[in-house]
């Protein structure tokens, strides 16, 4: 049985989900809330997306499109190009690698592979930085933003699982 050309239109825009909340959550990174110094602590979203994808469905998240959000969240929050890109990366390459891990496993596990997976990446972006501006930075708005994007990381992964289930299918 064919598809009719609305089906074609219906399943690309279930497979091009993932990609489009990620872009999503990248634009909602950079917006200005009115919090003071929220710029520099604001959750990893686009980090949580790159691991939840890699692990439930790496097919619908292919590497140059979560490269792409990289850059553009780059250049939307005024950052050093490419720094987003590579954590993305980073993530991405490091969840996919331990992805047979953390399938049929309770989600306690998931949490642990993201909180281990992005903190390395959070190090090394920390330590690129740093290489940057040719001293330390200081650790705190790194460690803070850590906390916190793995503190809401069960909360994000509740609507990627909603979204996964219902829409992508």
């Amino acid at each position: 049985m064919r598809m009719t050309a609305t089906q074609r239109v219906d399943l690309w825009l279930r497979h091009a989900t993932p990609i489009a909340l990620t872009v999503l959550l990248a634009i909602l990174s950079v917006v200005p809330i009115g919090v003071p110094g929220y710029a520099t602590v604001v959750p990893a979203y686009t980090a949580m997306a790159a691991f939840y994808w890699a692990v439930f469905r790496p097919d619908l998240q292919p590497p140059f499109a979560l490269f792409l959000v990289g850059v553009l969240q780059d250049i939307l929050a005024a950052t050093p190009l490419g720094m987003t890109a590579l954590s993305l990366m980073v993530v991405h390459g490091l969840a996919l690698s331990q992805r047979r891990a953390f399938l049929g496993k309770p989600f306690a596990l998931a949490w642990l592979g993201f909180l281990l997976i992005h903190g390395l990446s959070a190090l090394l972006i920390w330590l690129l930085a740093s290489m940057l501006v040719l001293q330390p930075i200081g650790p705190e708005p790194a460690v803070f933003q850590y906390l916190v994007t793995v503190t809401l990381f069960p909360l994000v992964a509740w609507i990627f699982v909603r979204m996964h289930r219902y829409v992508v299918r």
